[in-house]
C-alpha cells in the first residue's frame, strides 16, 4: 500500500512538472545606431514567428520615440506610458494587429513620459511573461543607441539580436553595444543581424570586421544570425504601413527574415522548453 501511494505521488509530481506553463522566450532586438532597420526587422520577425505557429507579444520599448503602431497602420487608444503611469493595465493597452500577435504600443512625444528605473523594467518584463493568455515569445524592440534602459532590456533577455548595416559607423556602434553587453551581462547570448546588404559577400565582410574586433578586444565569439539583403520592397512596405512579410512575402528580404524566424525557433524557443523541463 505504501509503495502504491509513493508511486501515485511520483506520477502526480511528474504530471505537474510536465504540464506547468513554460515561460516565454524573451528576445531583445537592439542596435548601436539608428537607421539600420531595427524596428522593421523586429516587427517582421514577430509576424514570421506567428506564421510558424508561435504566439508572440511585441513590446515597443523605444522610449517615447516609438513607431511600431504606425508601421502596422493602427491608432491605439492607450500606450505603454499609460501603463507606466499606472493609468491602465497591460491587457487594456495591448492591440492585436494580426492574429497571434499582441503589440504593446510605445509612446511618441509624450511630455509626461515617466523615467523608467531598472526595477520597473524587470517588473514590466515579469508582467509580460506572466500573462494569462499563453505566449511563446516576448520580443522587445528597444530604442537605438546605448543607454541604461536599453542595456537593461537586453541583459534581461534570453538572447539579444544586435542589428547593424554594412556602414562602418553602424558596425562600430554595434561593436560598442556588444562591448557594453559583454560587461553588463557576460553570459548573455548575443547574435548579429547584418541588414540591407547589397550582396551576401558585402554582409559577410561587415560581419567579419565586427567579429574580428570582438575576438581581439572582447575575447568572445559572435554568431551571425542573418544577413538581410537590401530590398526596395522593404521601403515600399513601410510606406504602405504593411509588414514586409505580409505585403511581399516572397521578396528577398522577407525570405531572409522568415529564415531568421526558423533559426530563432530552433536555437532559442526549443532550448527554452528544454531548460524549463530540466528545472
Amino acid at each position: 500500500m505504501h509503495d502504491q501511494a509513493t508511486r501515485m505521488r511520483e506520477i502526480a509530481r511528474l504530471y505537474a512538472e510536465t504540464n506547468r506553463p513554460v515561460r516565454p522566450c524573451v528576445l531583445t532586438v537592439t542596435s548601436g545606431k539608428g537607421g539600420v532597420g531595427k524596428s522593421t526587422l523586429a516587427l517582421n520577425l514577430a509576424i514570421a514567428l506567428v506564421d510558424l505557429g508561435k504566439r508572440v507579444v511585441l513590446l515597443d520599448a523605444d522610449a517615447n520615440l516609438a513607431g511600431l503602431d504606425v508601421m502596422t497602420g493602427i491608432s491605439p487608444r492607450f500606450r505603454l506610458s499609460h501603463v507606466l503611469r499606472g493609468e491602465r493595465d497591460l491587457e487594456d493597452v495591448m492591440v492585436t494587429p494580426y492574429p497571434g500577435l499582441r503589440l504593446v504600443p510605445g509612446s511618441s512625444g509624450d511630455t509626461d513620459y515617466p523615467d523608467l528605473a531598472p526595477e520597473r523594467q524587470h517588473e514590466l518584463i515579469g508582467e509580460l511573461t506572466s500573462l494569462e493568455e499563453r505566449t511563446d515569445v516576448l520580443l522587445i524592440d528597444t530604442g537605438a543607441g546605448i543607454n541604461p534602459e536599453i542595456i537593461t532590456y537586453a541583459a534581461a533577455a534570453d538572447a539579444t539580436l544586435v542589428v547593424t548595416s554594412i556602414e562602418p559607423t553602424a558596425v562600430m556602434d554595434a561593436y560598442a553595444m556588444i562591448k557594453v553587453l559583454s560587461i553588463e551581462a557576460p553570459l548573455l547570448p548575443v547574435e548579429v543581424v547584418v541588414n540591407t546588404a547589397r550582396t551576401p559577400r558585402e554582409g559577410e565582410e561587415a560581419f567579419g570586421k565586427l567579429q574580428a574586433a570582438v575576438r581581439h578586444f572582447l575575447k568572445r565569439e559572435l554568431v551571425c544570425a542573418s544577413i538581410v539583403p537590401r530590398d526596395d520592397h522593404a521601403r515600399e512596405a513601410v510606406v504602405r504601413q504593411e509588414p514586409l512579410v505580409k505585403a511581399f512575402p516572397r521578396s528577398a528580404a522577407a525570405l531572409s527574415i522568415q529564415s531568421l524566424a526558423r533559426v530563432v525557433v530552433r536555437d532559442h524557443l526549443q532550448g527554452s522548453v528544454k531548460r524549463m523541463v530540466a528545472l
